[in-house]
């Protein structure tokens, strides 16, 4: 019972709802707890931001805005009409006027971004200055942690070393393939609610993907021209699914995906293809549910191996790693037992691993397809007995000794990557935006 309350915890700590991507939530909620510190007429906006939140947020569109983006952007709209009570909703509240505001603060030049020299990768600081005083908020290591704030010259608290007393630390080192497998075939439907608002929420904006025209459209395109260049099937369907989810996302499709580990595009990739597979394979909704939980608590076993906050900003595309995710829970569904699903996601990390995040944008949803491609053919070697062993590279003897790899390159190999991401945007785009 204890065990099942803890993946319990696992669960409503990782899978929460998010409009918009994740990236600019946190510039808008930093933004938003700062204003809420002081009053009075808006004359300036500061943030600075590590290197890994300017990458992340430079390109993908903002919920509700009309089509804007870009961190300053995102800073104005959260000063203006966010509430720090909505978390990662921080955009719901945004209306027409309220961009036209942010929109004539950036064009004057009221509202600056820099990039900070912080060994923080996810971290994010805004100072509101107005006619009547000043605010500054810090979010750090999670999108909707708000670890500092500041009235004026008064630290109203400061959480970066001392966390609050009601904050229970969550033990992520319970999870492995065995407990998930066997947690998710044996739990009441009541301890799988996040999963299966999950199911509900990021279906529906994969429909929405579908039936609009979002960013590169990449899932219209497969649904309507797949065949002959392509093929068609079940792993089309499954793929188109997850494509079209991120394609509205990524261009501000006004509906909250249920995010995994931080990230909306994740929540969407390890989520959508099981739903799509559990339709397609007939299956009640109580199993897609299971199913759902398995790809989602995969995901988080990989994210968190390394640490509960190491994997939120990576220099890899987790999406990738939400492929293998999605591909347990499709092979979960099948039949397959913890052997296989650990032999999926070794062949996963070992093909995937190099794949970069270069920010959040419309081809995203191009990754996630070619992620899911791959993950579904990890899936039939595994059925049939195969996979990557330690004989592959970066594959290791075990599935946390390959995690752990992974993060290992990431942490020796790649610590310059957003530095030199962040100068190729600055050179395209004429300075930060």
């Amino acid at each position: 019972m204890e065990l099942e309350q803890t993946i319990c915890a696992i669960l409503d700590a990782e899978l929460i709802p998010a409009l918009g991507c994740t990236e600019p939530v946190a510039f808008g909620l930093c933004a938003a707890a700062a204003r809420a510190q002081t009053t009075g007429e808006i004359q300036e906006i500061l943030c600075e931001a590590s290197p890994a939140m300017i990458k992340g947020v430079q390109s993908v569109m903002i919920p509700r805005s009309g089509g804007q983006s870009g961190g300053k952007m995102a800073c104005a709209l959260g000063a203006l009409a966010g509430r720090m009570e909505d978390g990662m909703e921080v955009f719901q509240r945004v209306l027409p006027e309220h961009t036209a505001l942010a929109k004539a603060l950036v064009t004057s030049g009221a509202v600056k971004l820099r990039q900070a020299e912080i060994e923080a990768r996810l971290w994010v600081r805004v100072t509101v200055r107005t006619s009547e005083g000043s605010g500054c908020a810090i979010v750090q290591d999670r999108h909707d942690a708000v670890v500092y704030l500041s009235r004026g010259d008064t630290v109203c608290f400061d959480r970066r070393t001392q966390p609050a007393a009601s904050e229970v630390p969550v033990d992520y080192s319970v999870l492995s393939v065995s407990r998930i497998v066997s947690f998710c075939r044996e739990a009441p439907m009541e301890s799988l609610a996040r999963p299966a608002e999950a199911a509900v929420r990021n279906w529906a904006l994969c429909e929405e993907g579908l039936q609009g025209r979002y960013g590169m459209q990449v899932g219209r395109t497969l649904m309507q021209g797949s065949a002959p260049l392509l093929g068609d099937g079940f792993a089309m369907e499954v793929i188109r699914a997850a494509c079209a989810g991120v394609d509205a996302r990524m261009a501000g499709a006004p509906l909250p995906a249920m995010s995994n580990s931080g990230s909306g595009n994740q929540g969407l990739t390890c989520t959508a293809p099981v739903v799509a597979a559990g339709r397609l394979l007939e299956r009640p909704q109580d199993e897609i549910v299971r199913a759902v939980a398995v790809a989602n608590l995969m995901t988080i076993l990989v994210k968190t191996q390394s640490g509960a906050d190491e994997g939120r900003m990576s220099p890899a595309c987790c999406a990738a790693f939400a492929a293998g995710g999605a591909a347990c829970g499709i092979g979960f569904l099948r039949g397959d037992g913890a052997d296989c699903l650990e032999r999926v996601m070794q062949t996963v990390l070992g093909n995937v691993c190099g794949l970069i995040c270069d920010g959040a944008k419309a081809n995203c949803a191009a990754k996630v397809g070619m992620a899911l491609h791959g993950a579904l053919q990890a899936l039939v070697l595994a059925e049939a007995g195969l996979g990557a062993d330690a004989r592959c590279g970066i594959v290791d003897c075990t599935l946390p000794q390959t995690i752990r790899n992974v993060f290992r390159l990431q942490r020796e190999a790649m610590p310059q990557l957003e530095r030199v991401l962040c100068r190729i945007e600055a050179e395209k785009s004429g300075g930060l935006h």
